[in-house]
């Protein structure tokens, strides 16, 4: 029973993230026609990089939550003083995702097994943030190289505040992060009752306990699911808030490179994919990539700060990929397209998404040409990830089968999160046309 009340305990505590630093309520110019889900996409994409500030601290979490703490009641006080019965019913309308999460985070807590990266790597991680270290401890730990410290962070930031002494209390804002990005993106009908029909349909399609294990895949899943809304928003004629959505691509974007090796490589596909929007006015277009490149640079000079490793330890190595020979590669390539087929036909989204891509292309035509763009955007992206996970398998020194078998389904899973926006589109679309 006191593990069910902090769970409860957990999802206000997450849902404050929502609320601030702005009022969701405000009708100030920035505010005036955004959605109050888009708000409060920009107040946890706002905290998430505070937290990550955070997390470049010569400052244990426990000396840092305090100030932060009552920093935010303060804010809530000042802001929402007036606002708190606009507050409650606003939950009102949360109140399916809550009970959502509710139920899998029970689940969550009587499975209580860690996944095999996050066993020998994260939860590591997570324990010296628990335990009164920093990012410049972390060197300590000699297989930290590997893996960025964000999602580490996170799970050891909000397992400092249970009171019931269980690492997966920390794990829980993984699953409240995926539940809210579903969340999300299952607004496209007027009708309330069809929005929760397809956020739970999303659930059901997309849960399953290995992914909340402490693997780092489902925190860069969510964010590709709320990024892939922010660009068909973007691309939308009747759009107004360019800059806003803008906005909340790169600073979901600039996460991504700070949580997995392989956030990297969406975080320059999310570059390109920006860079080539005729949409966008090339002063905007040059102001984000100054941004971008910032921000990588940035993460290099912190982890070299902290002597911690910016990608050196791998398992790609240039003397081997000079040595590969023709038949090794052909071999590889059999195999890589063979598992990748048998992945794809696992991952629901991944199905869905090319049918429906395809059968547009070649049924739909007219509707292509009307949506080029977004379209364009949507093939290229799937081109990048095609080609990422064939040259990861390609020029990794390991036996491939074994590679494949152990890492291209989460790679696949993850992928999948830019698609889940645009099938539910189409398909939304094609049934209420």
């Amino acid at each position: 029973m006191i593990e069910i009340l902090q769970i409860i305990f957990f999802y206000f505590i997450f849902s404050l993230l929502l609320f601030l630093p702005f009022n969701i309520f405000s009708r100030a110019n920035f505010f005036n026609n955004i959605d109050i889900v888009e708000k409060t996409s920009l107040n946890l994409v706002i905290n998430l990089n505070l937290l990550l500030l955070l997390s470049f601290l010569p400052l244990s979490i426990q000396l840092i939550q305090p100030f932060v703490i009552l920093f935010y009641l303060l804010i809530l006080m000042i802001f929402y003083r007036k606002n708190f019965d606009l507050v409650f019913k606003s939950l009102k309308s949360f109140f399916l995702l809550f009970v959502i999460f509710v139920l899998l985070a029970i689940h969550i807590s009587t499975e209580i097994f860690l996944g095999w990266d996050a066993k020998y790597f994260y939860y590591i991680k997570s324990l010296f943030f628990y335990e009164n270290k920093t990012i410049f401890d972390l060197y300590k730990f000699e297989d930290s190289a590997w893996h960025p410290h964000y999602g580490s962070y996170l799970w050891g930031f909000f397992w400092n505040l249970s009171l019931v002494d269980n690492e997966y209390f920390g794990r829980l804002f993984y699953l409240f992060l995926f539940c809210y990005s579903l969340f999300v993106i299952s607004k496209i009908n007027k009708k309330q009752s069809i929005n929760s029909i397809i956020f739970l349909l999303l659930i059901f399609l997309s849960y399953e306990y290995e992914f909340f294990s402490g693997l780092q895949e489902i925190l860069i899943f969510s964010f590709l699911i709320l990024i892939s809304k922010y660009f068909f928003l973007i691309l939308n004629k009747k759009n107004n808030n360019e800059i806003l959505f803008l906005c909340l691509i790169f600073l979901y974007s600039n996460l991504l490179i700070w949580i997995k090796s392989e956030g990297i490589v969406y975080f320059f596909i999310f570059v390109l994919l920006l860079l080539i929007q005729n949409q966008i006015i090339i002063k905007r277009r040059l102001l984000l990539l100054g941004f971008f490149l910032t921000f990588y640079l940035l993460k290099l000079i912190i982890y070299d700060i902290a002597d911690l490793d910016n990608g050196q330890k791998t398992l790609y190595n240039f003397e081997y990929i000079a040595n590969l020979d023709f038949n090794l590669i052909i071999y590889k390539l059999v195999n890589i397209f063979v598992w990748f087929f048998y992945y794809l036909s696992n991952n629901v989204f991944f199905s869905i998404f090319m049918i429906l891509i395809f059968y547009e292309i070649f049924f739909e035509k007219k509707r292509v040409k009307m949506n080029y763009a977004y379209y364009k955007i949507l093939m290229i992206y799937l081109i990048f990830i095609i080609s990422f996970i064939t040259a990861a398998y390609v020029f990794r020194n390991m036996e491939i089968e074994y590679a494949i078998r152990t890492t291209m389904d989460r790679l696949m899973m993850t992928a999948s999160g830019f698609l889940i926006y645009p099938s539910i589109k189409l398909l939304a679309e094609k049934f209420y046309r």
